[in-house]
């Protein structure tokens, strides 16, 4: 008889994916949605960032434009004072401020403000005047562009000499700010338009003397503030009889008076810092000629050295 094999029937079914690894399987997934949502954020949140940079950016750029065309402005401007141009504007004022009742003197001052001032064009009238302008004080004030034109403005202090109806000398003093229109190269320096007056201008600035906050300050002990008080006192008398090489012993920058004034009256307050003490001091100097008196608000720096004081600084404010 012949054998019956039986064969097995081979499984078809595959194999269950193991609970463990589709556990993982989500969590990656999960992870990888997070991820895509919180690069979408960081994405938003990075261009909103951007464009308020750029907001930032653009207003830094036109206040930066501003100030880029204002400083133009004020360099176009302004005008360079050079010792030429000084020479002469003081020469100018002097010759034309005065004004002579003597007809050959007046024939000699119009001829040369024609030959070496005036530009071409400018004629000097010859006005009729029966009496004199003299030129008793003149203070340089500016020296700027007036509607593109470089201009001089100088306080000129003056005296009119007239006669009365009486028949007497009359004089009356006026100060006003005369103005003058100019040009200058390499070749020299021409007034191109006729000079003119305006009113002095009213001084509208509003401030308050340097003053100091003694609560700024660490205070010092009675003794120690008149131990370097009196040693302020003694340096000041020395500072006003001596010369600055004198003073060399004294004080890190020597300076001095060299006998021009005398020490009036000196009150002072007395502060510590750390490695030296502060002296702020009102000091009343005496003129040796006049017998003027005159106030400087002093600060000093006082170290000890070798049991000795010594100034390290000073200076003419508070």
């Amino acid at each position: 008889m012949k054998e019956r094999r039986i064969k097995k029937k081979e499984k078809t079914t595959s194999e269950k994916v193991p609970k463990a690894r589709r556990i993982q399987t989500k969590a990656m997934r999960r992870f990888f949605w997070v991820g895509i949502f919180f690069l979408s954020i960081s994405g938003v949140l990075a261009f909103l960032q951007t464009q308020g940079l750029r907001v930032k950016v653009s207003s830094l750029n036109k206040e930066v434009t501003t100030i880029q065309q204002k400083s133009k402005e004020e360099a176009s401007n302004s005008v360079v004072l050079t010792p030429e141009i000084e020479s002469f504007m003081n020469r100018f004022v002097a010759l034309y401020m005065a004004v002579s009742d003597d007809s050959e003197t007046q024939k000699l001052r119009q001829e040369t403000l024609m030959n070496d001032y005036f530009a071409q064009g400018i004629k000097e009238s010859n006005s009729i005047f029966s009496g004199k302008r003299t030129l008793k004080a003149a203070a340089f004030i500016s020296l700027k562009k007036v509607a593109g034109v470089s201009t001089a403005s100088y306080k000129v202090t003056y005296i009119i000499e007239t006669m009365g109806e009486d028949d007497q000398p009359k004089e009356v003093t006026v100060s006003q700010l005369l103005n003058i229109p100019f040009q200058t190269s390499k070749a020299g320096s021409r007034v191109i338009s006729y000079p003119y007056f305006t009113a002095l201008r009213e001084n509208k600035e509003k401030a308050k003397i340097l003053d100091y906050d003694p609560n700024n300050f660490d205070s010092v002990e009675g003794h120690i503030r008149r131990e370097v008080m009196t040693y302020i006192e003694e340096f000041l008398e020395k500072y006003a009889k001596s010369s600055s090489a004198d003073m060399r012993y004294m004080m890190d920058d020597p300076e001095g008076l060299e006998g021009s004034a005398s020490v009036d009256e000196v009150t002072g307050q007395v502060f510590k810092e750390k490695d030296y003490f502060v002296v702020k001091a009102a000091v009343k100097f005496k003129d040796k000629g006049t017998e003027l008196i005159w106030q400087e608000n002093m600060s000093f720096e006082v170290i000890k050295k070798s049991g000795k004081y010594y100034v390290q600084e000073i200076n003419h404010t508070w």
